[in-house]
């Protein structure tokens, strides 16, 4: 993440830069609480793009959250899993790779990716995504926003010094938010 802001890096507090200071071979762990939505209708794609490792499938009020980050070179591996009050467990995978000065790519499975360009504002981290792709070898197909689940928007913004609020979103132009995952998380 040093690397993909430069000087931006700077302006962030400490809590979150912690949460990416991980050099190759490393690992951390946060836990927190989440909320994940959607709306009912959407379930079918939000099905689709999990089944493809994409996304957490089951909406939930107070998941509790453990996510695994793992610095293998310049690649950044997540493991999202919840645990649900009723005991059900869901998890989501993907990597994270520099691609420019303030560009990200995010791989999930079987070759779907997005875009991301990464900013910091009044002290908070923000992505925003700028299209999806799917890749086989050397063939890369480019998907607009708007055709998935529109787009994405992830801020994380310190609450205290070892706290910090993550707020995923996704907004479609015709559904308006069309998922989203939001919550606090600490450091184990």
């Amino acid at each position: 993440m040093q690397k993909v802001l430069g000087d931006d890096w700077q302006q962030l507090p400490e809590v979150i830069q912690r949460h990416y200071r991980i050099s190759d071979g490393q690992q951390s762990r946060l836990v927190g609480v989440m909320e994940i939505g959607y709306p009912g209708y959407l379930f079918p794609l939000i099905w689709l793009i999990h089944l493809f490792g994409g996304l957490l499938l089951w909406r939930g009020q107070a998941a509790q959250a453990e996510v695994d980050k793992t610095a293998v070179g310049e690649l950044l591996h997540w493991q999202r899993t919840m645990t649900y009050a009723d005991g059900k467990t869901d998890c989501f995978s993907s990597r994270m790779s520099y691609a420019a000065d303030h560009e990200l790519v995010e791989l999930i499975g079987f070759g779907f990716g997005l875009h991301l360009h990464v900013s910091v504002e009044n002290g908070e981290l923000l992505y925003r995504s700028n299209g999806h792709f799917w890749q086989c070898g050397s063939l890369r197909l480019n998907i607009p926003d708007w055709l998935l689940l529109g787009s994405a928007s992830i801020s994380e913004r310190a609450v205290s010094k070892d706290e910090f609020y993550l707020d995923f979103s996704i907004r479609h132009p015709w559904w308006g938010v069309s998922y989203y995952y939001r919550g606090n998380f600490r450091y184990c």
